[in-house]
């Protein structure tokens, strides 16, 4: 009896301690987010993230808070010899938090909470993939990405791609950590996990339509702010929209007013606004 009394024990106080783990890792967060900026950290941000000096004060105190829970509580791995500084961290970190800077319950929680680990390339690298025709027929091939957001648990990068971005509006980060918040409703379809009925159907209507008529002005030579890679899937406009969304918001705003207004809507923010 003594040893059953003690397993029962044993038992209900792992209950306890598993139930209490979200309240712990909120506190936890909470006074990380609290402590102060390293001074370097604030310069590469100045240099190396194009969004943060457009960023409002209030913002910019948010997001530090934000950097420094991410940067300790995921893990970095360098890939193909690859050895991951600080200041890569950093950055990685400070774009992939500006897309849950004004999310509900940030940072207690909804802080990319099933994310384990960055894997970071030097550069662009070889992802094998097998691919089956209509015929039934299945054939080898292979891409080259400058990311890839594997699951919610892993997502890969290329430093050289972060760090040398090909034009304004393009940003890997943002785009793979658009796919982790699109995949949070266990779809990745280009409409990431919405408050209400209501506002799913706002949103794939207005989506829907602007994915056609990129799609449609493409084909017919139409130049066009968005990407045309962001034709390629629905979960690619969406994550290639965050991209200028965050990057050339100005620009999006003028030409896709809709479309501009449900992604403001959505990451609750408006760089338009903010001071060029």
């Amino acid at each position: 009896m003594p040893a059953l009394i003690l397993a029962i024990t044993i038992v209900i106080g792992a209950i306890f301690w598993w139930l209490g783990l979200p309240a712990l890792r909120a506190r936890r967060r909470v006074a990380i987010s609290l402590e102060p900026l390293p001074h370097a950290w604030q310069q590469w941000l100045r240099d190396d993230v194009p969004a943060y000096p457009r960023l409002p004060s209030t913002l910019q105190q948010r997001l530090h808070g934000l950097i420094q829970i991410f940067v300790r509580q995921k893990s970095f791995v360098g890939c193909n010899g690859l050895v991951v500084t600080e200041r890569m961290k950093v950055v990685i970190a400070a774009n992939a938090c500006l897309l849950v800077l004004n999310r509900p319950g940030v940072p207690r929680e909804n802080l990319y909470d099933d994310l384990l680990s960055i894997l970071i390339y030097p550069t662009p690298f070889i992802v094998r993939e097998n691919h089956r025709h209509a015929s039934g027929l299945v054939s080898e091939g292979a891409r080259v990405l400058s990311g890839q957001a594997w699951d919610s648990r892993r997502i890969i990068l290329s430093w050289e791609d972060i760090e040398h971005a090909p034009s304004l509006g393009h940003n890997v980060v943002l785009h793979e950590f658009a796919h982790y918040l699109d995949m949070e409703d266990e779809t990745m379809d280009g409409a990431p996990g919405l408050a209400s009925p209501a506002e799913f159907r706002e949103w794939s209507t207005i989506f829907w339509e602007e994915y056609d008529r990129l799609r449609a002005n493409l084909q017919a030579g139409l130049p066009s702010l968005i990407d045309p890679y962001a034709a390629t899937a629905p979960a690619e406009f969406f994550a290639v929209v965050t991209e200028v969304f965050f990057g050339r918001p100005h620009e999006l705003d003028q030409q896709h007013p809709l479309l501009y207004q449900q992604l403001r809507k959505y990451y609750r923010l408006d760089p338009a606004r903010w001071e060029s």
